[in-house]
């Protein structure tokens, strides 16, 4: 392997045409079998990125010290990068992937190609923004390399540029689910009575149990489709896949994370939920209810606080509104409150990723001792889910959201996950009811929802 000092990274971004660059890059990794994939696309749709293969893989599977590891090998590659001149930002070297929730709980084999940090850069990246797309190539060479061969990457661009996305375009997203196997609903309420119980106990303010959704159908899920079905419906959350192996990491989340640019960080405290209504009017009501209602509002503060708290360590300034605001998505709606810093002279975004990851909203607070009771109580690996998933450029700059109504997709089988807050008085069977709402996104996407209706229409 060769050391730092030989590594170098070309990066030769050029514009191109506009293609629907999800059907494009998963319709080549159907195609050809255990190609590295990701796609990622902010809320409104003004900057999406999507790529294919690997040009340099930074993983690591330490319990402490994986953001440094990730953040110290990216910036010896960055640094030495050479690019066009003139290429914007947004088309450069850019690094993609996520880590673990739990690097201390024990990984299952549905997680084997998602160890506790995994980031890429790839081989061929697209940006997409309003003013157009660019392509930007990567390649890591040394001073011994005696040529810069891109025909492979050129070969591949021009089979695309003539590519028949028609099967990919028109395919239907709603797979043929034949089995479903969960855990039972009486089994995970006695659990969330039992956290319930160690709250008002006093062992911990909150803590924040999932389950999960295990689908199985007839032929293997169209990844494409699915993508295309969550831009459509969930257009207020950050869509993405992350495909490494024969797997697929999806999910449409609407809580951000981080992002940074320059010394502008940028979060938010998204906890505190309720259904969205059937009418205008219900809908009004019901955000009214979770706007006034004392157990979400107090789920939301811990969260707010805690972020303040740890924002304050990284930034000299930290501004935060004095309420939350109504987010409304598809199916639920959300208090949301912003919180923006000015960091520090050498504060970076994954130091800040380490600082927030996880907020009460996914793991509970005191955070130690709630993630002690996650893996006392829920009994599963939680992977990737609820973790840090994004991209960083090469100033280190770049955006993180957490992975939540998400979903591991391996050929004809799905795993899909969603949690809830659990506090001194919450009641089972209400946060139960929570969970199948914050299933629904990821069960769309799967076409099971639309399974359902069909089936009761012709009881």
């Amino acid at each position: 392997m060769l050391s730092a000092e030989d590594r170098q990274c070309w990066s030769v971004p050029f514009a191109g045409r506009t293609v629907r660059i999800y059907c494009l890059f998963f319709h080549i990794r159907r195609k050809v079998s255990r190609r590295t994939v990701f796609f990622w696309s902010e809320p409104g749709r003004k900057l999406t990125f999507a790529g294919l293969g690997c040009a340099y893989l930074i993983e690591s599977d330490k319990v402490s010290g994986r953001y440094q590891e990730i953040e110290r090998r990216w910036a010896e590659i960055a640094a030495r990068s050479i690019g066009s001149e003139g290429a914007p930002e947004y088309a450069g070297p850019h690094l993609f992937g996520g880590f673990s929730f739990d690097p201390l709980n024990p990984s299952s084999s549905d997680w084997r190609e998602y160890p506790s940090a995994r980031f890429v850069l790839p081989r061929i990246m697209f940006t997409h923004r309003e003013d157009g797309v660019w392509i930007t190539l990567n390649k890591i060479v040394s001073e011994y390399s005696e040529t810069l061969d891109w025909q492979e990457e050129i070969d591949f661009l021009a089979a695309c540029d003539s590519q028949d996305l028609s099967e990919e375009e028109t395919a239907h997203a709603d797979a043929d689910i034949i089995y479903k196997e969960e855990i039972s609903p009486t089994d995970w309420m006695q659990a969330v009575e039992e956290a319930a119980e160690a709250i008002r106990a006093g062992e911990m303010e909150k803590v924040v149990l999932a389950r999960s959704i295990r689908l199985y159908a007839e032929q293997d899920y169209p990844i494409a489709a699915i993508l295309r079905r969550l831009l459509q419906e969930q257009t207020n959350s950050y869509v993405f896949a992350f495909g490494y192996g024969s797997s697929c990491f999806a999910g449409a989340t609407p809580e951000r994370l981080m992002r940074s640019k320059g010394r502008e960080f940028h979060t938010l405290s998204l906890a505190g939920s309720i259904a969205r209504g059937a009418t205008e009017a219900e809908d009004q009501r019901l955000g009214e209810a979770l706007y006034h209602d004392q157990k979400n509002l107090h789920e939301h503060q811990l969260t707010v606080q805690m972020i303040v708290d740890e924002m304050r360590a990284l930034c000299e300034q930290v501004d935060v509104p004095d309420a939350p605001i109504l987010h409304k998505l598809k199916d639920i709606q959300h208090l949301l409150t912003p919180i923006t810093g000015w960091a520090r002279e050498g504060a970076t975004l994954l130091q800040a990723v380490e600082r927030l990851h996880p907020t009460p909203a996914l793991g509970g607070m005191p955070q130690d001792t709630a993630m002690a009771a996650i893996r006392r109580f829920e009994k599963m690996d939680r992977g990737w889910y609820a973790a840090p998933v994004g991209w960083l450029n090469r100033e280190q700059d770049g955006e993180f959201a957490v992975a939540i109504r998400s979903a591991l997709i391996r050929g004809r089988e799905a795993v899909l996950f969603a949690g809830c807050g659990i506090v001194g008085d919450s009641d089972p069977h209400s946060e139960y009811e929570e969970t199948a709402l914050k299933f629904r996104p990821m069960l769309s996407a799967l076409g099971y929802l639309k399974q359902e209706i069909e089936a009761e229409c012709c009881k």
